[in-house]
């Protein structure tokens, strides 16, 4: 059995069990915020025969087709902390908000089929004044193995 340690309590979890954890974190509340910007960090597994491109493309499909008013502005190439990634950047209606968010997706093992993804989200309206705090959290990544 694995153990899931939380900041107050720990788990024992079955053996075979993915762990899928996320992790959010929320900016304070302004005024000016119609929604509190975040940032979430989660974990998925490469499908048999996907590498990180056809990952994301399954990703990017999936989203497309439960989320209203999706338009993608930007995928492209890059690194995140000196290892490959692909950022999408998009806006999106999921309910009575225009969002704007930027996703990374990016592997710390190659010989592992485990995705990270990191992910920030405001209101668009939003978006641009947060954009130098979401970079400094991005720009502030370091590895732990």
């Amino acid at each position: 059995m694995s153990v899931c340690l939380i900041d107050n309590f720990t788990l024992a979890i079955p053996d075979g069990w993915a762990d899928r954890s996320m992790i959010t974190w929320v900016a304070p509340p302004k005024p000016s915020y119609k929604v509190l910007p975040n940032l979430l960090c989660s974990k998925g597994e490469l499908q048999n025969g996907e590498d990180l491109d056809k990952f994301v493309n399954r990703q990017l499909k999936e989203l497309m087709g439960r989320v209203k008013n999706f338009d993608l502005i930007s995928r492209q190439q890059t690194s995140f902390g000196g290892v490959p990634a692909v950022e999408l950047s998009f806006t999106m209606r999921p309910q009575g908000v225009m969002l704007q968010q930027k996703q990374l997706f990016f592997q710390t093992d190659l010989n592992s089929p485990i995705v990270q993804t990191v992910v920030l989200t405001a209101a668009r309206d939003n978006f641009e004044e947060l954009t130098p705090v979401f970079d400094e959290i991005l720009n502030s990544v370091s590895w732990t193995r």
